[in-house]
């Protein structure tokens, strides 16, 4: 079967991309974003996230408007956020040359539903730090939407190459994977 895999290039333009990247700067600099998980390591400091120190920030608004907006276009604002994905049903991570991500997928919901990620690649590595899903090579513009079912579909992201550090920031809901793969949840509304 394939994998229902959804693109908008240009979802939000660039300078809503530099006014979320300056943030991600500054929560770096101010330990908004810390060390992620890899592997088992959980002192990984080439990939920071935001997903597990919600209480040390507060999202600027235009972080609540583009989750609203991505919320509308998908056709997922009925279904319900994803639990622990950060401060507001919202994670943002950065990862630093030499880093990646694992391969893994991500948890389904206590009650069996799928994790749908809605996310926002706002600045990409010189070379590397591609998308794979289930194998897949999938190349991301800069302020392109992509969604995919996370829990249900290996993902990886290969080693950022270069000085640039690659930002990608998540949204979501979890939904019925049927829902998704069926055509209920439509893209673009």
């Amino acid at each position: 079967m394939d994998i229902r895999f959804e693109r908008h290039k240009n979802f939000i333009t660039h300078q809503e991309c530099d006014e979320l990247n300056a943030w991600v700067d500054k929560g770096v600099a101010n330990k908004w974003l810390d060390v992620g998980i890899s592997r088992g390591n959980h002192n990984y400091s080439k990939r920071v996230t935001s997903r597990l120190y919600a209480n040390r920030y507060e999202y600027p608004e235009i972080v609540r408007s583009i989750s609203f907006r991505i919320r509308e276009f998908c056709g997922i604002s009925s279904y319900k956020l994803i639990e622990g994905h950060g401060r507001d049903g919202v994670v943002v991570s950065c990862t630093f040359p030499g880093g990646d991500v694992y391969e893994h997928q991500d948890p389904r919901s206590k009650m069996g539903l799928s994790a749908l990620r809605c996310n926002l690649l706002t600045r990409a590595a010189d070379s590397g730090g591609v998308l794979r899903l289930n194998g897949e090579a999938k190349s991301l513009e800069i302020g392109e939407l992509h969604c995919y079912l996370a829990s249900e579909h290996l993902h990886t992201v290969s080693e950022v190459i270069g000085n640039t550090s690659r930002v990608l920031w998540m949204f979501g809901a979890y939904v019925p994977k049927e829902d998704w793969d069926d055509g209920l949840i439509k893209f673009g509304i």
